[in-house]
């Protein structure tokens, strides 16, 4: 625990003098809480006459104040007063603690999705998008929680518990110390159910990350859903998993509330211990009426606090469970960039150096891959599924590092340069459209932020975006579904046309439309080609035929090397897929026939 409270400190320190300023106003609650006792003392035995000959006796100095001549008219106003600043005071260290609470929740969601942000394209593999989702939200809130409304209640009671004890050694140290002596009965429970609460917390959040993260699934792929009609299939994964929430909710919920009625059994029995020994004293006359009123006061008064904080403590132990899952995220280290200078624009060849790769150690993915692409150049990358297309290209912005080898720009090594600096000079389109809920206008602009509305629109129209676009104010929905497929695909390549990069990535650009849409994107992509160096990787043969290079891979390695016409003529693995393809999507004999004769 305490290495969970070093980091949340570190999020608290710079609001440090906020917390002081509630620490104050709450020192005044505590203070003023535990006066009240005393004044309503006094009052009884000034106002109501309690006792024949009321006098107020200080503790340790034994100093004395006869009473007995005042009519408690100013105990009385003084208890109003008191009762009034502990109420502002209370109310200022609430919404004090507050600002502080919700400005560490702030900081603390900022610092998670920026860390987020700053993981490598590996760590995306590994953690599902809806467990991230959750640590961002759920676990987040929980905390928002703790840190604002229950910090203020347990500081105010905090407070209140200093004063209170305070107050009740000043009236007899005896019964004071006694109460120390039992309060261990009261506290070990404390522990105990906090202890589970954490372990619950934890298990909880968990699934709710599962239950996020099949949410998201569910609903991202609702067309294969239903194409597959898994409808049903789904509810019950979904089902199972709030299951086990509704599960360990329940087993949280009958933890947290027999905490409370125990504590209160407990507290109890040691009421009517301190009320035995308090009659003792007050028949030895060692105790006025009023000082045995104000013990009881305010020994009922000492009883709320010790009762709240079982439940602050229940709450912060859930919150535990939440930042554990929380510091997992902020304590990874960040997309590693070990370069120091930044790129100058690139003018004159790219050069892949005995490249090796692989995911998992000892299975290579690329295999020694040397070549070099002249600026100007349009190199097609072709292979069946697995080859290894993706990740060679994949490895030109650094999304991932070499095992082994050089990639080299304009002669030098990329490593060298700042990971911001390599990837402005490098535009990628590719065949999955990312696009945000957001306005036409403002995802042309993800390209470059910066660029004025004439920039915009002239990328719009290269792209062929204009043939489509009535407003550029209109919004796209989430992940662009209210354009169609063709669409999607030419606003992502008039983002990458704005953004103006030497180098141009396209990744299975066209291959999941149909041939009028691949048409319009073809002439849009020729636009965005014209004057870059550009590697594109289609499955779709067709659409690398004009290409300058063509270089076929296969078990991670280059197999051939030409162009279209050089590798037909070869008749090597180009030439087999290219025939395989042709073959594929060339229509029947007897097809051809029978639309013949129903003309």
């Amino acid at each position: 625990m305490k290495p969970m409270l070093s980091r949340l400190w570190a999020y608290v320190r710079p609001h440090v003098w906020m917390l002081v300023v509630s620490l104050s106003l709450v020192s005044v609650v505590g203070l003023l809480e535990a006066a009240t006792p005393f004044l309503i003392g006094i009052i009884f035995d000034t106002v109501l006459k309690a006792s024949a000959t009321p006098v107020i006796v200080i503790p340790f100095v034994n100093a004395q104040f006869d009473l007995s001549a005042s009519d408690g008219t100013i105990f009385l106003v003084l208890l109003i007063v008191a009762t009034a600043v502990k109420a502002a005071a209370e109310y200022g260290s609430v919404n004090v603690t507050a600002y502080v609470g919700q400005a560490v929740v702030r900081d603390l969601r900022n610092g998670l999705f920026e860390r987020i942000l700053l993981q490598p394209l590996r760590f995306f593999h590994s953690n599902p998008t809806g467990e991230l989702i959750s640590r961002v939200s759920a676990d987040v809130e929980r905390i928002q929680t703790v840190a604002s409304e229950t910090l203020a209640e347990f500081l105010k009671q905090a407070a209140i518990l200093i004063f209170l004890l305070i107050t009740i050694f000043a009236i007899d140290w005896k019964l004071a110390a006694t109460s120390l002596v039992l309060a261990p009965l009261v506290f070990y429970p404390t522990v105990w159910f906090g202890k589970r609460l954490r372990l619950l917390s934890r298990s909880n959040q968990q699934e709710m990350a599962e239950m996020a993260n099949i949410l998201y699934e569910t609903l991202a792929g609702n067309r294969i859903v239903k194409a597959f009609s898994m409808e049903k299939a789904e509810a019950g994964r979904f089902r199972k998993v709030t299951q086990r929430v509704f599960k360990l909710n329940l087993r949280q919920r009958m933890t947290h509330s027999l905490s409370s009625p125990l504590m209160e059994i407990l507290g109890v029995f040691v009421v009517a211990a301190f009320l035995l020994y308090a009659r003792s004293q007050i028949a030895n006359q060692r105790m006025t009426v009023g000082l045995f009123v104000a013990f009881i006061i305010a020994l009922i008064k000492l009883y709320d606090p010790v009762r709240r904080m079982s439940g602050i403590n229940n709450s912060f132990q859930q919150a535990f469970g939440a930042s554990g899952r929380i510091f997992e995220i902020l304590e990874l280290e960040t997309e590693r960039d070990s370069g120091r200078a930044a790129l100058p624009r690139f003018s004159d060849r790219i050069e892949f150096d005995d490249v090796h790769f692989a995911y998992e150690s000892g299975v290579p993915v690329l295999d020694g891959i040397s070549l070099t692409v002249r600026h100007g150049e349009v190199l097609a990358i072709v292979g069946s599924s697995g080859a290894g297309k993706t990740t060679l290209v994949n490895l030109l912005p650094r999304f991932y590092d070499l095992t082994h080898g050089r990639i080299l720009i304009d002669g030098k090594d990329i490593r060298d340069f700042q990971l911001h600096s390599l990837r402005q000079q490098i535009a990628i389109v590719t065949q999955d459209v990312i696009l945000f809920n957001d306005t036409i206008r403002a995802n042309i602009a993800y390209g470059g932020p910066a660029a004025g509305e004439d920039a915009i629109r002239r990328a719009a129209k290269a792209a062929l975006v204009d043939e489509f676009v009535t407003s550029f104010d209109t919004r796209i929905g989430e992940r662009g579904l209210r354009l169609s497929g063709g669409e999607r695909q030419r606003l992502s390549i008039a983002r990458a046309l704005l953004k103006d990069a030497p180098i141009l990535i396209l990744d299975e650009a066209t291959s999941s439309l149909d041939t009028q849409s691949e048409a319009l994107v073809q002439q849009a992509l020729e636009n965005l080609m014209e004057g870059r160096t550009t590697i594109v990787i289609a499955h779709r043969l067709s659409t690398v035929r004009r290409a300058d290079r063509i270089i076929a891979l296969a078990d991670g390695r280059i197999k051939e090397s030409g162009t279209h016409e050089e590798l037909v003529l070869r008749r090597g693995l180009y030439w087999k897929l290219y025939n395989l393809q042709f073959q594929t999507w060339r229509p029947m004999p007897t097809q051809e026939a029978a639309e013949g004769g129903s003309r």
